[in-house]
């Protein structure tokens, strides 16, 4: 056990100093709206603007570039599916235009990759991909990352916001939050591979709480895959949920452990 705590904690101090090498590994991917609740026009339908967190502090941190993500989609009321352009702009901001009200999901999926971090004759080396070959391994791991937002354009109608979009690991909303105020309990639930996934750490925090990379709430789930986020403030809020498992047996030759990150964002009115 301290031969791992040791291993940690070697690498969060050498993620800070070796900035590039981890980044894919050690920052957090979360999409940002610059309103979550937009009025709808009756000519011209309803418009916000999203752009990407990526880093350790919320609201934004570091830039992300379109090259990193695997997709970026659109999710409408009725189901409708499409695939969003985004803008070259910083934070890869981009205007959404609504033609009508409802609830909308914003979603977002990272590249999935290897990240290994070995000794060499002596000193730390960070490698972006996996351990095959290498000796000295510290830590070895394949990750993946998911991000989702939730925007409500006029209106609040339909369930959409508790519809799961398939990520490998997701946060699902068991209420609109759109519906909820400050001080309430929002009900969520986290599937993996689209079942409960049992005993999940959950962070969750609020813009403004802090600089650093601090929550203002944790949890877990429970054996259903369910739990609840006191609504302490209001305004944009992040989820966090995170997933370490051993490697597979298909995976074993290439890392030591697989890492699945899921973020949502939304805001209490």
């Amino acid at each position: 056990m301290r031969k791992i705590r040791r291993f940690w904690g070697m690498f969060l101090v050498l993620g800070f100093c070796a900035y590039l090498p981890v980044s894919v590994y050690a920052h957090a991917m979360w999409i940002n709206a610059t309103d979550y609740s937009p009025k709808v026009h009756p000519r011209h339908g309803a418009a916000t603007k999203i752009y990407f967190g990526w880093g350790h502090h919320y609201p934004v941190d570091d830039f992300l570039t379109e090259e990193d993500l695997e997709s970026c989609s659109m999710i409408s009321s009725n189901g409708d599916k499409g695939k969003i352009d985004l803008g070259e702009a910083g934070f890869l901001a981009t205007q959404l235009n609504f033609k009508k009200q409802g609830t909308y999901i914003i979603t977002a999926t990272l590249k999935p990759g290897f990240y290994t971090m070995y000794t060499e004759k002596g000193k730390t080396h960070h490698k972006m991909g996996p351990k095959t070959g290498l000796k000295g391994i510290i830590l070895s791991l394949y990750y993946e990352q998911y991000a989702k937002s939730l925007i409500n354009a006029g209106e609040v109608s339909g369930n959409l916001f508790s519809k799961p979009v398939g990520h490998n690991l997701e946060i699902i909303t068991l209420k609109n939050p759109a519906t909820l105020k400050n001080g309430d309990f929002l009900p969520i639930q986290v599937l993996f591979r689209g079942k409960p996934a049992k005993f999940c750490g959950v962070k969750a925090t609020y813009s403004g709480f802090s600089t650093r990379e601090e929550f203002a709430y944790a949890t877990s789930t429970n054996a259903e895959g369910k739990a609840k986020i006191r609504l302490i403030h209001y305004g944009p809020w992040l989820i966090k949920a995170e997933m370490r498992l051993p490697a597979s047996e298909e995976l074993k030759d290439k890392c030591n452990q697989l890492h699945y990150t899921a973020t949502l964002t939304f805001e209490v009115p």
